[in-house]
């Protein structure tokens, strides 16, 4: 056995047409992932937005006043407000983490990021809750300026996963819970 087989996997002849070896790598300690081109600034402005969201305060945080107009249209089966604002909290987080994590690996002003199945659709589900919360006439939330940058990352994401290059790499470059 080779050095190169050692530490990538069994060789094997090549698959699909390809000439060569192909090697098979072990699903413990690698994924697939979408590599992503995104810039600092785009970061920076996904970051702000996130920022902004944690800041502004949830109009259903006025739990006590908000569950009973619940209770009193729904009944009993109706929508526990804490549980709505902590779904919403929830998304926020998720998205944050997908960011920060980026943003550690990301020291030039453009660089290449890896994103796991269903980063867009994190991300995704952030910038909704935003753009519900900015149109929202009651909500103290608004859209950081800097919004159409965050959204510039989030439409290359999206184009980056609909397509279907895929690359595979060690999990030590990925975060656990990115998705």
């Amino acid at each position: 056995m080779g050095l190169l087989e050692l530490m990538l996997g069994q060789s094997g002849p090549g698959e699909q047409g390809t000439e060569g070896n192909s090697y098979t790598l072990p699903k413990d300690t690698h994924e697939f992932v979408y590599p992503v081109a995104v810039r600092r600034d785009e970061l920076e402005a996904f970051a702000q937005l996130i920022e902004a969201e944690a800041d502004a305060p949830y109009i259903e945080e006025e739990t006590d006043e908000l569950q009973d107009v619940f209770d009193d249209v729904l009944g009993d089966a109706g929508i526990d407000a804490t549980e709505l604002v902590e779904q919403k909290r929830q998304t926020r987080r998720k998205a944050e983490s997908v960011i920060e994590h980026w943003r550690e690996q990301v020291t030039t002003d453009i660089a290449t990021v890896y994103a796991p199945p269903g980063t867009d659709e994190t991300l995704l589900a952030f910038t909704k809750l935003c753009k519900q919360r900015d149109e929202e006439a009651d909500d103290p939330f608004d859209l950081p300026e800097t919004f159409a940058d965050a959204a510039a990352l989030l439409k290359r994401l999206q184009d980056a996963t609909d397509s279907q290059y895929r690359a595979v790499v060690h999990t030590d470059l990925l975060e656990s819970n990115t998705a």
